[in-house]
């Protein structure tokens, strides 16, 4: 999650559904993204791996399918096996902010729950694959610094200066 709560919030609606759900869930007792989109209805729908695009460019999580759900409470979401964009909140910020949210929630993927480890991921991410340049990285704090700490995120400040310090790590290639 990039500034709310709503990760938990999904998780656990998401749990309280599973019962509700035919009984086609995975192994582990997590939906699938067709699950998912069966449960919220709305607009929402899979995009298959790497067909989910940010203003025109193709955005890819490994293997990962992305949910696009209009209807998400946040920027973005991780869920094991897939992410979920909200494209209504997305089409409100720049370029470089809507691919960093993307790389923050596909680091969930490959890094676990832990927000400053996610941000590292998609500030490395950009900077390796030439979409965030220093000037998008400072739109991305822009975005973020209003941010609030709570039980789950540092504030956004905090969040920031750790995501500058691991965008300019030189041993990231």
């Amino acid at each position: 999650m990039i500034i709310s709560r709503s990760w938990t919030h999904l998780v656990m609606g998401l749990a309280m559904a599973l019962p509700m759900l035919p009984p086609v869930a995975t192994a582990a007792d997590t939906p699938t993204p067709e699950e998912y989109v069966a449960h919220v209805g709305g607009d929402a729908k899979v995009v298959p791996h790497s067909e989910f695009k940010v203003d025109g460019a193709k955005m890819s999580c490994g293997t990962r399918p992305t949910v696009e759900d209009s209807q998400l409470d946040d920027y973005g979401a991780a869920y094991p096996g897939f992410l979920i964009m909200n494209p209504r909140l997305l089409e409100k910020v720049s370029t470089p902010v809507k691919m960093w949210i993307y790389a923050h929630e596909c680091g969930h993927q490959f890094r676990g729950p832990d927000e400053e480890t996610a941000d590292c991921f998609a500030v490395q991410r950009g900077r390796r694959q030439g979409w965030l340049k220093p000037e998008g990285l400072e739109e991305v704090c822009k975005f973020i610094s209003p941010a609030k700490g709570d039980s789950m995120h540092f504030s956004g400040s905090h969040r920031c200066e750790y995501m500058r310090k691991c965008y300019a790590d030189p041993t990231v290639r």
